[in-house]
């Protein structure tokens, strides 16, 4: 009954039901409408059937084709083509396999090749790859009918490249054979072995806008450097004063069929070499006045990895042309300002794409200091989330603000291109800082308006990728029965559409896409007093979406029925980064695909309810555990925890507890397909409520089964040793922060609900993509050849190592 009641209440059903009526003689509407439109009412549940008719001819329609089939569908052109079933991803993975099901009958004529090899790795896993064969890496005896001048006879490490793609898939140096299996005994190079590499990191990117002069309102989505050093002249992209950013090149892989990745294309970070190799010769030939020599794909093509802007007024931003960038090693402050010039040409930013720091040649003499530059870049991670450029619509947050009796906003765009101006209390306009953006909320509330028009909503919108800066604290006070919303988006004004009257209750849209904001004082959220006699005591509600915290953030005594953290970055390195002070009781705290420094949410007399999902917490440098949360009934979903722990009661799916975990009541809860550190420690180890489908006692078990008697405390441990997570990286800046490493258990990668990876990455589900790309390895080579998956993602500490020079 739900469905026909949807039905019957759709637009869709409404605009079918008014196209029927108009068919119908004036004479016998306007009849109907005396008469309390009784045959309208007739005419719509006649439509209904109509529409449903309609509904079902489309769907079948968009079934005939892989792009617009729905997933049963796709199953059935999957079944047509005869393309093998794989395991379903979770929802929410950002996968499909449709082009899995589109792809086959290509693949399958191009069976064994590398290309069909590299396609369908992507197809499955949307890894990137490259398929090497590797009976061409063989060490060999030269001869003159068949010369290779780019097999050099000894291997030699000393070129940087060389160095830099050693065992990776772009490694060419010749090799000795080795008769290991490469699936199951980590052999290479053999004549029958056939190597899927694969770099796992997604890329969200900031776009840069068009043009080689670019204006102010245009350049809002591309994020701006902020001072590194007292000296003038250098920048950094981090938002900690001394942290980095990883610069990763994006995927730009050709859609030509058969064209083979190159270093250029694949989703990887970022290294000096190649790139000063290249600005290099477009210096050297510009100063020569020739065309200069470069690879067939260039690192800097119209898509280029990055683009810098600088500006001296703030009004007008120059594009960076790619001859006038120089690659250099910033990881410390220089002594002194770069040259403006190298190579016989002139250089107007010196960038290190490793850690995200720039460096300006000084000006010449009495022109003025550049006093803005902006980047355009992107950076890897296993799964979008934290504060990043990547899409954050969604249901359940405001997407087109409309006033509606009941349901008033006030509404406050902070753009930092408007002129500052007075505080005013009027419902929509644009100010220059979030700060005065708090200032118009406060004086909205203490307003003689408020008697004629109170709020419900209020939403303060960060338009642009920049750093808010305060006086001490951001204050955010939350008034009793209002809606508060903190965002980082795109704001579209409401436009009329030709020939229709304006509507002055739209007030415009919300597009959480390609911004990220950085606050670079603490957020302290209270609750806002009562000025006037209408306004009742209590605690409102607060959702902060899409920013980035560089001192955390402190919630006060009552001050929130509800608060709501998603896709955001919240830090306070060395210190306290989310802090509850006081009682708060009853409040909830909620926590969405987002990466958090330490959390001590057990001031006195607090209780209520934490929930964390899709999230890596961490103590992130501060003393203490990661999160203390004793007097707090908490609820985990796909969450890694770097650190200790503690909860009053807990219920938790698919968690990493890389250290030792309290809840105080046991008798309560559940912990379901999880690693649990020292859970069998009855001194000093973990206490949980009862476990389901974890590790290691699932490792424990199967342990037993195999020796078919107890384990002895030596083996249990070895066994407990086996299945603990280590990851690529556990700094909080880093972008392979909790990735597990390549070498990690398997019943880590699988061993999730529904055979996701267990932690923060869970919906990502690589383990699960790599084992779907292993099912179709028997069908995709030709008899005798065997493949095997080499995962090629690196640590920032390896990539560190290959980036020498």
């Amino acid at each position: 009954m739900s469905g026909e009641t949807e039905l019957l209440d759709s637009d869709a059903l409404k605009a079918a039901a008014a196209e029927l009526l108009a068919l119908l003689p004036a004479t016998i509407r306007v009849r109907d409408a005396a008469e309390g439109h009784p045959l309208e009412a007739l005419i719509r549940v006649f439509a209904s059937g109509s529409l449903e008719l309609s509904q079902a001819l489309d769907a079948m329609a968009d079934a005939a084709f892989v792009e617009t089939a729905d997933d049963a569908g796709l199953e059935d052109l999957g079944q047509l083509v005869g393309a093998t079933p794989l395991v379903p991803l979770p929802a929410g993975a950002g996968h499909d396999l449709r082009a899995y099901v589109a792809n086959t009958l290509r693949n399958r004529a191009g069976k064994g090749t590398a290309r069909s090899l590299e396609q369908l790795a992507t197809d499955v896993g949307s890894f990137g790859t490259l398929v090497v064969e590797y009976f061409q890496r063989l060490a060999r005896t030269e001869n003159l009918i068949d010369v290779r001048a780019e097999r050099p006879g000894f291997a030699g490490l000393r070129p940087g490249i060389t160095r830099g793609q050693a065992g990776t898939g772009f490694d060419t140096l010749p090799r000795l054979a080795d008769f290991r299996s490469i699936a199951r005994a980590a052999g290479r190079h053999h004549v029958p072995n056939v190597g899927v590499h694969l770099l796992r990191p997604v890329v969200p990117r900031f776009p840069a806008p068009p043009g080689a002069t670019v204006a102010a309102e245009d350049i809002d989505g591309v994020p701006r450097a902020a001072a590194w050093t007292a000296q003038p002249g250098f920048f950094r992209l981090a938002a900690q004063p001394d942290g980095v950013v990883r610069l990763f090149n994006p995927d730009r892989r050709p859609d030509a069929p058969g064209a083979r990745p190159v270093p250029q294309a694949l989703p990887d970070r970022l290294a000096r070499l190649p790139l000063h190799l290249e600005t290099q010769e477009l210096r050297r030939a510009l100063a020569g006045g020739r065309s200069p020599v470069l690879a067939a794909m260039p690192w800097f093509t119209a898509d280029a990895p990055f683009t810098i802007f600088t500006s001296i007024d703030g009004l007008s931003f120059r594009r960076v042309p790619p001859a006038e960038i120089r690659i250099a090693n910033l990881a410390a402050p220089p002594s002194g300002r770069p040259f403006d010039t190298a190579d016989g040409a002139p250089v107007a930013v010196v960038i290190d794409p490793v850690t995200g720091r720039l460096a300006l040649p000084a000006p010449p003499l009495g022109k003025p200091e550049a006093s803005e530059v902006r980047v355009a870049y992107g950076t890897g991670i296993a799964l979008p989330i934290g504060a990043g450029p990547q899409e954050r619509n969604d249901d359940s947050v405001p997407f087109e603000l409309v006033d509606e009796p009941g349901l008033a906003h006030f509404v406050r765009i902070v753009d930092a291109t408007v002129a500052a101006v007075a505080a005013d209390a009027m419902p929509l306009r644009r100010v220059p800082t979030l700060a005065a953006a708090l200032i118009d909320w406060a004086e909205a509330r203490k307003a003689a308006k408020w008697k004629q028009r109170a709020y419900q909503r209020v939403l303060f919108v960060l338009d642009r990728c920049d750093r808010e800066t305060a006086a001490g604290t951001f204050a955010l006070p939350l008034a009793a029965g209002v809606e508060h919303h903190l965002v980082a988006g795109q704001w579209r004004d409401y436009t009329p559409r030709p020939g229709a009257p304006p509507d002055p209750g739209r007030l415009g849209f919300i597009v959480r896409l390609e911004r990220r904001s950085i606050l670079q004082q603490k957020l302290a959220i209270s609750a806002a007093p009562t000025v006037l006699p209408e306004q009742v005591a209590g605690s409102g509600t607060l959702v902060i979406d899409g920013v980035e915290f560089v001192a955390g953030l402190a919630v006060a005594e009552d001050c929130a029925q509800s608060i709501r953290v998603r896709h955001c970055t919240v830090r306070a390195p060395g210190n306290i980064a989310i802090q509850v002070i006081g009682a708060w009781d009853g409040g909830s705290l909620s926590f969405e695909q987002a990466v958090l420094g330490q959390m001590k949410l057990s001031a006195i007399g607090a209780t209520g309810t934490l929930a964390i999902r899709d999230c890596i917490v961490a103590p992130d440098g501060a003393a203490g555990a990661a999160i203390e949360a004793d007097a707090l009934d908490t609820r985990l979903d796909n969450v890694t925890l770097l650190g200790t722990s503690s909860f009053k009661s807990l219920e938790a799916t698919n968690i990493l507890f890389t250290d030792v975990v309290t809840v105080k009541r046991t008798q309560a809860g559940c912990v379901r397909y999880s690693y649990v550190h020292k859970c069998y420690d009855a001194a000093g180890g973990s206490r949980v409520p009862r476990r389901f489908r974890c590790l290691p006692d699932l490792a424990r078990a199967a342990a037993v089964a195999k020796k078919g008697a107890e384990l002895t405390a030596s083996e249990a441990a070895e066994v407990d040793l086996s299945v603990r997570p280590f990851f690529l990286d556990t700094g909080v800046e880093e972008p392979t922060c909790a990735m597990l490493h390549p070498l990690a258990s398997e019943m880590l990668r699988l061993g999730g609900e529904g055979e996701a990876e267990i932690g923060a990455f869970a919906r990502a589900a690589e383990g699960l993509r790599m084992a779907n790309v292993r099912r179709l390895f028997d069908e995709a080579l030709p008899f005798g050849l065997e493949a095997g998956l080499i995962d090629d993602t690196r640590s920032s500490a390896a990539a560190a190592r290959r980036n020498v020079p």
